[in-house]
């Protein structure tokens, strides 16, 4: 689809943030880039990816995020982008990814976007008609009911606690059917095959 390929295009085009490689162009791995295609395809609400550990989940789900945060793919107004983690310190680790993006765009688009990390980790992106969010959430905190999200990324949804993480999917999910939304889930593989995110590999 164009929404796949112009978040691929994007992806590519952000720098690494940190570490050897910083100031490098982003290259996506096959399995990432098929991801990417399954995940924005015109059929699919909800796509999991189950992955190693050191395989670049978290800057996967980060670029993902921003993307949609700025429009690339689905221009809807007023978009919602939640990335919701198994606790505030690992939704920290996607969010720096996010606002570590940031600083290596342009200018005259950092100029657009709020970064705010109190109370919550939310980006705000006044470009366009202006009014995006992005916000980084705990499954262990308080609940998602109200929100109606354009982009979900449940990260390590193996790893969540069953009562919380169940309740929080499904706010989540239930939130999305409002928007015409899309959830996309990138854990590695959970504890059991009885966990909820055992069964979403087993039972799509």
């Amino acid at each position: 689809t164009k929404a796949a390929r112009d978040t691929i295009a994007f992806l590519e085009s952000l720098k690494i943030p940190e570490g050897p490689k910083a100031g490098d162009p982003i290259k996506l791995a096959k399995y990432q880039r098929k991801f990417v295609i399954g995940a924005l395809g015109a059929d699919t609400s909800i796509a999991v990816l189950s992955i190693g550990r050191g395989n670049g989940k978290s800057a996967l789900s980060a670029g993902i995020a921003l993307a949609a945060l700025m429009g690339v793919g689905d221009p809807q107004p007023r978009r919602e982008v939640v990335i919701a983690a198994r606790t505030r310190d690992q939704a920290s680790i996607a969010f720096n990814f996010v606002t570590g993006f940031i600083e290596t765009l342009d200018e005259e688009t950092q100029q657009l976007m709020r970064i705010r990390r109190a109370p919550k980790l939310e980006v705000e992106f006044d470009g366009g008609d202006g009014g995006h969010t992005l916000r980084a959430i705990a499954a262990d905190g308080k609940s998602a009911l109200g929100t109606a999200p354009t982009l979900i990324l449940m990260d390590e949804r193996g790893h969540w606690s069953l009562d919380k993480g169940d309740d929080l999917e499904h706010a989540l999910l239930s939130g999305m059917g409002k928007r015409g939304g899309r959830a996309l889930i990138i854990s590695t593989s959970a504890a059991s095959d009885t966990h909820p995110f055992s069964v979403w590999l087993d039972s799509p």
